[in-house]
């Protein structure tokens, strides 16, 4: 329940989409530090900051003459700002920071922590763990601001770029908040932030004792639970390279103590490959922190964690310019129904299918003891156009792939949860893979917080039973879609086993699993 007391704040996300996602996770983490926040638009912006102290600016990379202006009222009136990732010098002298630049970061996980020097304002964390890949680099303007924070990288050296700079105009972040870890610590800097502009709205001590009290009561629910023998317990690892970066080991002792039975890892897709392909290009991954793929197996021999590779079939998600150029040419590349290139490739296209297919042969012969194939992204893009027969081009797609997967290694399908819905959407017949045997599970992609309706997509998965024992429910952790806490997880866990179905994946093998999910599901229901 939020303290009516507290003075509101206001998110302002300057477009739909992933900035409001963004910004929903700032009202989300505000919202469990017990201060009122709202998520509004630019056009809002007028009335919403009306007799508020606080706003955050979430996608303001060029704001308008007119936004600014209105900002510049906000700022008049005595209100304070919070900006993210913003490129504009006119916003930047209103906050006493000066930009120098947008900035790739020049390594994998040149930035993946930020370091706070500052004790002020009170309730700042030391350290916070984020993955950022872009920069919108800044410096304060002497005698006007103050750097707080400065990223270090997942080694521990500190990179001296700011993370957080501080005036008496508020502050300012060269990137943004991502929901990829340490998310309570997230919460407590913005808690921090409001509290320093309304100290009785936060406070260490009240921040604490949320915490304890919250942890004590997960725990003793997490105890009351038991494990059910013979269920797959598996997570998706999306970056390929596991929670630790060049330390695989680490990353399956982990899995191991959680009773982790199966591992989906990243590693190829049309465009990519986090190992020495001869057919798919070459990932920036591989070239700097070796073969995934090798590296993943060799720690998991010994562990009883089944390793599957997790490949992106009909996307082009994380190719280069050049590669996506190469693509163009070919034809490969889906249109939107207005006529615009997409990043999704054509299922229907022989050379497309080829491609693929030849990888699914080279990671097979290439690591003899993977256990599986696992298809993502099987399935027309989207926002692409498509074709009458849109589900028949899946399903001969998937009927092929499974004469080059041959038994026992599992072929597996990653799909969209709401059937018969995604047939027409995106030509995703799964019930009919099921019917006909070609995969041996699939993974609905179940991404829901509310209960209701994951049941509803449970009893669908579990007609008939046949299907419920093939059936392997991906429950959203951390995906766009949905944020669960332990006890949710735990709920979803117990739900899935109520219809029978196999087991559950957990999305996304990342920070928060492994501090906040892990450690409660093997108190009791793993």
């Amino acid at each position: 329940m939020l303290n009516s007391l507290l003075l509101a704040v206001a998110i302002i996300a300057h477009e739909p989409g992933y900035t409001t996602s963004l910004a929903n996770h700032i009202q989300r983490w505000l919202r469990g530090e017990n201060v009122a926040a709202r998520v509004v638009t630019p056009a809002q912006m007028p009335t919403a900051l009306r007799g508020e102290r606080l706003a955050f600016l979430v996608g303001f990379s060029q704001p308008t003459a007119t936004e600014l202006q209105t900002l510049r009222d906000f700022r008049a009136r005595g209100g304070k700002l919070v900006v993210f990732h913003s490129a504009s010098p006119a916003l930047a002298e209103m906050m006493g920071v000066r930009p120098v630049g947008y900035r790739a970061a020049p390594y994998p996980g040149a930035w993946s922590r930020m370091e706070f020097s500052s004790s002020l304002p009170d309730g700042l964390p030391r350290s916070i763990r984020q993955s950022s890949s872009v920069l919108q680099r800044a410096r304060p303007i002497d005698g006007r601001a103050r750097v707080i924070a400065t990223w270090s990288d997942r080694a521990g050296r500190s990179t001296g770029e700011p993370a957080w700079i501080a005036s008496g105009a508020g502050f300012w972040m060269t990137h943004v908040l991502l929901a990829d870890g340490d998310e309570d610590l997230k919460a407590q800097l913005l808690g921090a932030i409001v509290g320093s502009v309304e100290p009785q709205a936060w406070s260490v001590a009240s921040h604490r004792a949320r915490a304890n009290a919250k942890a004590a009561s997960l725990r003793e629910y997490a105890l009351k639970q038991v494990p059910r023998k013979g269920e797959i317990h598996a997570t998706w690892d999306h970056s390929g390279c596991g929670l630790y970066p060049g330390d695989w080991p680490r990353t399956m002792r982990l899995l191991q103590e959680s009773r982790m039975t199966d591992l989906f890892v990243n590693v190829a897709g049309a465009a990519f490959a986090h190992y020495p392909s001869s057919i798919l290009p070459r990932s920036k991954t591989f070239d700097q922190e070796g073969d995934q793929v090798a590296a993943c197996l060799a720690a998991a021999k010994g562990t009883g964690i089944r390793v599957h590779a997790w490949i992106l079939c009909f996307t082009a998600t994380r190719g280069t310019p050049d590669r996506l150029e190469s693509f163009r040419k070919k034809g490969w590349r889906l249109k939107t129904p207005k006529g615009q290139l997409t990043e999704f490739l054509n299922p229907s296209d022989p050379g497309v299918r080829a491609h693929v297919l030849s990888a699914v042969d080279e990671l097979q012969v290439r690591y003899p003891s993977l256990s599986g194939i696992h298809l993502d992204f099987v399935r027309w893009g989207d926002t692409a156009a498509k074709p009458r027969d849109a589900a028949s081009a899946v399903s001969s797609f998937v009927v092929e792939a499974r004469r080059h997967v041959k038994r026992p290694r599992w072929l597996t399908t990653a799909v969209y949860g709401r059937y018969p819905s995604c047939i027409a959407s995106v030509g995703q017949d799964w019930y009919g893979w099921l019917e006909s045997g070609v995969v041996d599970y699939v993974v609905p992609m179940d991404y829901t917080e509310s209960h209701d309706k994951l049941a509803k997509l449970f009893a669908q998965h579990s007609t008939p039973k046949t299907h419920a024992r093939r059936t392997i429910a991906g429950i959203g952790v951390t995906a766009n879609e949905s944020r669960l806490d332990a006890r949710q997880v735990i709920d979803q866990i117990k739900l899935s086993r109520a219809y029978g179905l196999a087991g559950v994946s957990l999305f996304d093998l990342d920070v928060t699993l492994e501090k906040s999910i892990l450690p409660y599901l093997r108190l009791g229901i793993w």
